[in-house]
């Protein structure tokens, strides 16, 4: 181990600095020391009392302005719910508890406030007493008690608060502040110029006005550079952090009219279901079997006093700011200071090319299973932490991974491997953690294993290859096959530097097992199913936090402090070093370089497809109209799976027994790479009357087009052929059509 912090820092032991992930030499190495605390410092050390006022405030505050606009309305009543849902419940919880770290208090208070909010709006739906006005106005008025209690109790003076330090050179804030707006504003002049209506096979990158490029450039580096200058200004790299997530994640939905993706609209349906019956009492819709999402969202829309579709389209730039969050506060605890903190959260931007991140199950439930982790490591760990911190921090965990386990099928079982793995290598106390997990989990899929089991396959067999084949079959396109090969290369690329950087610390190994151990689990998913082609990209999302993290702090943190030895951390460089000075600068170039490219291919892989992806208002107005004024107890179907099906409360009352989606001919009737014509017309009949409905419709759709030619699905004029078809068949009819889509009916 290495010397103490350098000079002028509170000086911390080994065991103390090291946090649970990472030696105190990578501490030392890679900024401001002590973020990760361990032990009884982490556990004892009481919060101060301006952070615990400042919670009992925001908790007062968010709480009397949800009620005011609750009452009033007007234009704020909409981010006063988001922002009481987000932390108001927590804010006052946090207020009366001694959480040492402002980043992980602020961060246990939103985590506090969703599991609130999300099992408070099952628990409505699931009772059938769907009150959320009610409920807000009694939260509101808890939580302003609670945050007025906490302001009326005096506090304890805590730790003395550090030295003030300086916010870094004004040029230097200066020329950030020039940087940010430079950014912006080619951002806002690539919006200006960008019409997504002729997207092609290449997706946005071949879409968007070049502008777009320059800002992602001038985000990482001049993130690169705040986090390498002496001098930077603290808020900087927050600033860069925020600004990408927005440029990634907002500029498809100011570009288009509709949320994009086809499976939104399924989502969106199982939320106006709930507010328009208040109840999630269909045993065979799988969606309302797992509501978490689906009924907070209900309740956040009623509360809001706006559409679905308005969560649907900010989803993403919400939950990636709630991950970023809970993220930067992991890399506090598992050790290596506000570098490799802001390292790790913007890499995790810049790499996360997954789309899990839209209105999906999903989205909380990845949010929830960060959320856990961070518990975990902070106050569970085998060092150090009271009996009584540690009971209450299991309770928090199991709190959580309650309300994930009731979001989502899958993730709290990768949740579950996590900590399995961390128990058998006795890097958790209790070791029997794992017990309880599992427990709520099998609990919770036990009455629902039948619906589970007979409408999806639990267990596609021990075959590692196929069950990471993905979910595209064969290329069919060069586009997809250049997306494809784009987000193989990235994900190769952070694997790969993330195994460099454990042979790296093997010297060491101790320092980054755990983080190595939860970025190695969620490949146990390759074991035992494909889940639907899904799994692969399951196992990079759960695995890229620790492997960014990984990466951050035994590979680029070092290099960027300081001159590289053989065990993989850090000399401070001395005043005046060219070599090492040149060094670091080059490592900064090459960092910059990295995390453009990075980025530009996390857009790649999220908007590749965005020809196929991209809805548009017609489509969605002929989808409204379908599942409004079709016949009861009808079968739907599609010509391709690619039409914002279900998007109203009356999707029940179609397609009856099938638990997701809707027939279609490509994969459903098998007729893929088929020139649709008359002679299919017997088989495309018989497909759609085996299902047994009152009445049979099947869309066509220009999208669906796009599709087919995107993925390769069918020949081409494939379904201009099966129009003409349908056209002229006796037992068919145009049951409705608009610009873009045309309905038919089989009737007789």
């Amino acid at each position: 181990m290495s010397a103490p912090v350098a000079a002028g820092r509170r000086t911390l032991s080994p065991s103390a600095a090291a946090g649970p992930g990472v030696s105190s030499d990578a501490m030392s190495a890679s900024g401001s020391g002590g973020a990760g605390s361990g032990g009884a410092a982490r556990c004892a050390t009481p919060q101060t009392s301006r952070h615990r006022t400042g919670m009992a405030w925001t908790g007062l505050g968010l709480a009397v302005a949800m009620l005011l606009t609750l009452a009033l309305g007007g234009p704020l009543r909409a981010p006063a719910a988001l922002a009481f849902a987000c932390f108001g419940p927590g804010a006052a919880v946090l207020a009366h508890l001694r959480v040492r770290d402002p980043v992980v208090a602020w961060t246990l208070a939103l985590l506090v406030s969703v599991c609130g909010y999300t099992t408070t709006a099952t628990a409505l739906a699931w009772s059938g007493w769907w009150h959320p006005r009610a409920t807000a106005v009694v939260a509101g008025v808890l939580v302003a008690a609670a945050a007025a209690a906490a302001l009326a109790r005096p506090h304890p003076n805590g730790v003395p608060r550090p030295a003030h330090r300086p916010g870094g050179d004004p040029r230097g804030s200066a020329a950030h502040g020039a940087v940010l707006a430079a950014a912006v504003v080619l951002w806002l002049i690539a919006l200006a110029r960008t019409d997504l209506s002729g997207v092609g096979m290449f997706g946005l990158a071949a879409t968007v006005f070049p502008t777009f490029f320059v800002a992602v450039a001038l985000c990482a580096a001049g993130f690169t550079v705040a986090l390498t200058r002496r001098s930077r200004p603290r808020w900087a790299p927050a600033a860069y952090l925020v600004l990408l997530i927005l440029i990634i994640h907002g500029t498809v939905p100011l570009l288009l009219d509709q949320p994009q993706y086809a499976w939104t609209y399924k989502h969106l349906g199982v939320v106006e279901y709930i507010r328009a019956t208040g109840t999630v009492g269909l045993p065979d819709d799988i969606y309302q079997q797992w509501p978490g999402l689906f009924a907070a969202a209900a309740q956040l829309t009623e509360l809001a006093g706006v559409p679905g579709a308005v969560l649907a389209d900010w989803s993403a730039v919400f939950f990636n700011f709630a991950d970023a969050l809970v993220l930067f506060a992991i890399a506090r605890t598992l050790g290596g200071g506000r570098r490799v903190a802001y390292l790790t959260t913007f890499g995790f931007v810049c790499v996360n090319w997954v789309e899990e991140d839209y209105l999906s199950p999903q989205a909380l439930a990845f949010l929830l299973s960060l959320g856990a982790l961070l518990v975990l490591l902070r106050w569970l760990r085998p060092d150090g932490c009271p009996r009584r911190v540690r009971l209450t921090a299991l309770a928090g965990f199991l709190a959580i991974s309650a309300v994930a386990t009731l979001t989502h099928q899958l993730s709290p079982y990768l949740l579950l491997a996590q900590v399995s793995a961390l128990a058998v290598l006795r890097r958790l106390r209790p070791w029997w953690t794992p017990l309880p997990l599992g427990a709520i989990v099998l609990a919770y899929l036990v009455p629902r294993y039948n619906l589970v089991a007979g409408g999806f396959d639990l267990f596609d067999g021990f075959d590692i290859f196929a069950n990471a084949a993905g979910n595209a079959g064969a290329w069919g396109s060069v586009g997809q096959a250049f997306s494809a090969i784009v987000v193989r290369l990235l994900a190769l690329s952070v694997w790969g530097l993330t195994a460099a950087a454990v042979w790296r610390a093997r010297h060491r190994l101790g320092d980054v097992l755990v983080p190595a151990t939860l970025a190695a689990t969620p490949f146990s998913l390759l074991l035992a199913q494909s889940y639907g082609g899904e799994a692969i990209y399951r196992v990079f999302l759960f695995s890229a936090p620790w492997c960014v993290y990984l990466i951050s702090v035994v590979l680029v943190a070092p290099a960027l402090a300081g001159t590289p030895t053989a065990t993989g951390t850090a000399t401070a460089a001395p005043h005046g070093d060219r070599p090492g000075n040149r060094r670091r600068a080059v490592t900064a170039v090459a960092l910059g370089v990295v995390l453009t490219l990075a980025a530009l291919a996390t857009v790649q892989g999220r908007h590749g497809q965005l020809m196929v992806d991209r809805r548009t208002t017609a489509e969605v107005a002929a989808a409204g109209h379908l599942y409004t004024e079709a016949a009861t107890g009808a079968t739907i179907a599609l010509a391709t799976p690619n039409f914002p099906s279900r998007p109203t409360a009356d999707y029940p009352r179609f397609n009856q027994g099938l638990p997701v989606g809707e027939p279609d001919l490509v994969i459903g009737a098998e007729l893929r790479d088929t020139n649709l014509g008359p002679e299919q017309l017997p088989a495309i009949e018989g497909y759609l009357e085996g299902f047994g409905g009152t009445t049979s419709y099947l869309v066509v759709s220009d999208a669906m087009r796009r599709q087919a030619e995107y993925f390769g699905y069918l020949p081409d004029g494939a379904l201009d052929r099966l129009e003409a078809t349908l056209q002229t068949a006796p037992r068919w009819s145009v049951w409705y059509r608009n610009d873009e889509v045309t309905i038919y009916q089989l009737t007789g």
